[in-house]
């Protein structure tokens, strides 16, 4: 019987979520403060509790570069929070825990645009003891950076998350870890068109995830399709997340109606995607989520100047302004990744004019689509082909994202 005050292993490794293997390679280590052995068996003090602390150095880290994962508190935890809409910073301020809290300012920092101020806040858990906290932070990281243009600190933190991914998956690490770690590769290998997305199967990992990031990471899955070119794929995907949800997760439910907009204009369903994108505004404009608009820009062709030109004209210009930054940053890790040349002279309209081009509208449809003429149609694409040094659409897909 445990003596009182203790528990064994296998109770600590219940109550934390965690494996039995872990707590006892805690104890040997010395990381339990008060953990007796008994035999082959370590008695545990039952109140217990791995902390992260912000800002922990690697050298406190087990001198290693990447946590130890075998204790981490959920990542994202924004994302995760169904809380209703326009009461954002009220559930943050509502977060008890310090670090999370920090985390969720630093996520709705990023999809608020405040992207310098994500970075700044995020970067300290870059080293965290936690791997959730760590894993938030190199995404947020990532996308921040990205997001101020800065594609040299893109590549850094897309490598620093890389190595936490390598890192859990070839330890015993617990389920919902090995999920959020397959979560992260899919995300980043979709993102930036890498193939490390056929390889690791994040279908199989969704029964791990909490619903808000289940519904987030579903989001991602339909991205792949839409890249596999499976648009109707990419609608079911995001409409069954949608439909199947029992709350609403803010976050995820924008990023969702985005990428069901991105499905249906490709289908030339205009005033579906038209309704997807009103959903996704509705749910976005109170807490002012700006950034699944930029990430997704390109993708959503023409569909943000059009909806939001009419809708809210002061969050265009804002979304605009994001998009050059992001989509510079994006550019530079894309292209070093993949050996591609999107193009990065374009106009964001002239982009929207040549994606819809290259993927066979004909110019009155694009006409149609973007609200303007015939002729001004034109004269984009023969600046398009001067930009980029081409004489006919055959030329432009090597230009253009897939």
């Amino acid at each position: 019987m445990p003596k009182n005050g203790f528990e064994t292993a296998q109770q600590a490794a219940v109550r934390l979520g965690i494996t039995v293997r872990a707590v006892q390679k805690r104890a040997a280590v010395g990381r339990i403060p008060g953990a007796e052995r008994h035999g082959r068996s370590w008695m545990i003090p039952a109140d217990y509790t791995p902390g992260a602390t912000q800002g922990q150095s690697a050298a406190e880290n087990d001198g290693a570069g990447v946590c130890q994962p075998d204790y981490f508190r959920f990542a994202m935890p924004l994302i995760n929070s169904p809380y209703p809409v326009g009461q954002a910073k009220a559930c943050i301020a509502a977060m008890s825990d310090p670090d999370v809290r920090n985390i969720a300012l630093a996520e709705y920092c990023l999809f608020t645009g405040q992207v310098a101020e994500a970075a700044r806040i995020a970067e300290p858990y870059m080293v965290s003891h936690d791997a959730g906290m760590q894993f938030s932070a190199n995404l947020i990281c990532a996308f921040a950076n990205l997001g101020l243009g800065h594609g040299h600190l893109g590549k850094f933190t897309m490598k620093k998350l890389s190595d936490q991914v390598e890192a859990v998956l070839n330890t015993d690490a617990p389920p919902q870890l090995r999920a959020l770690a397959v979560f992260a590769a899919t995300m980043v290998s979709v993102d930036f068109r890498l193939s490390q997305a056929d390889v690791l199967q994040l279908e199989d990992h969704l029964s791990c995830l909490p619903g808000g990031f289940r519904q987030y990471a579903c989001c991602v899955l339909a991205h792949k399709a839409y890249l596999a070119k499976d648009y109707g794929k990419c609608l079911t995907i995001a409409e069954l997340s949608l439909a199947l949800s029992p709350e609403l997760y803010p976050i995820a439910a924008v990023y969702t109606h985005v990428a069901a907009a991105m499905a249906l204009i490709n289908m030339k369903r205009i005033d579906e995607s038209h309704a997807h994108m009103d959903k996704a505004w509705k749910i976005a404009e109170p807490d002012g989520l700006l950034q699944p608009f930029v990430e997704h820009h390109g993708l959503l062709q023409g569909m943000v100047e059009v909806y939001f030109s009419k809708a809210a004209p002061d969050a265009l210009s804002r979304i605009m302004e994001l998009t050059e930054k992001y989509s510079a940053g994006w550019r530079k890790v894309h292209n070093y990744e993949t050996k591609r040349d999107v193009a990065d002279n374009l106009t964001t309209t002239e982009f929207t004019v040549a994606m819809l081009y290259n993927r066979g509208w004909k110019i009155q449809e694009i006409a149609n689509h973007l609200e303007i003429s015939v002729r001004t149609v034109n004269r984009h694409i023969a600046t398009i082909y001067e930009k980029l040094g081409i004489h006919d659409r055959g030329m432009l897909d090597r230009f253009m994202l897939q």
